[in-house]
C-alpha cells in the first residue's frame, strides 16, 4: 500500500556536500514512482511503497550521519523518523512521536 511521506533534510558542510545532495534526491526517486514534489530545496514530499524503516534506511545510507540530518514522517500519520546529527530536543517535544532511526 503506497504511504504519503515528507522528508525534510540539512546536508552538512563536510566532504563533498553537493554530491550528497544530488544522492539525496537519487534516493527519495529510487523510493517514489512519478508522484513526487520537489519544488523545495529541502523539503521532498512523495508516495512511496515502503514502511517507514525501510525508507528511513535508504536515505540515511546516502547521508554522512555525524554531519547531515533528515526527519522522515508520514504525511497523515503520527509516524516519523529523525535521521543522523539531529541533536535539538526540542524535536521530540514538539513531535513525541518521532523515534531516531536506528539503522
Amino acid at each position: 500500500m503506497s504511504e504519503t511521506y515528507f522528508v525534510t533534510f540539512t546536508i552538512g558542510k563536510t566532504g563533498d556536500p553537493s554530491e550528497r545532495y544530488q544522492e539525496m534526491l537519487a534516493a527519495v526517486r529510487r523510493l517514489t514512482s512519478d508522484l513526487w514534489w520537489t519544488e523545495s530545496n529541502h523539503f521532498l514530499l512523495f508516495q512511496c511503497d515502503h514502511p517507514i524503516d525501510e525508507a528511513a534506511a535508504q536515505i540515511a545510507a546516502v547521508l554522512d550521519l555525524d554531519a547531515d540530518l533528515a526527519l522522515l514522517s508520514r504525511a497523515d500519520a503520527a509516524e516519523a523518523r529523525a535521521i543522523g546529527a539531529i541533536e535539538d530536543p526540542l524535536l521530540f517535544e514538539i513531535m513525541p512521536y518521532v523515534q531516531r532511526y536506528q539503522g
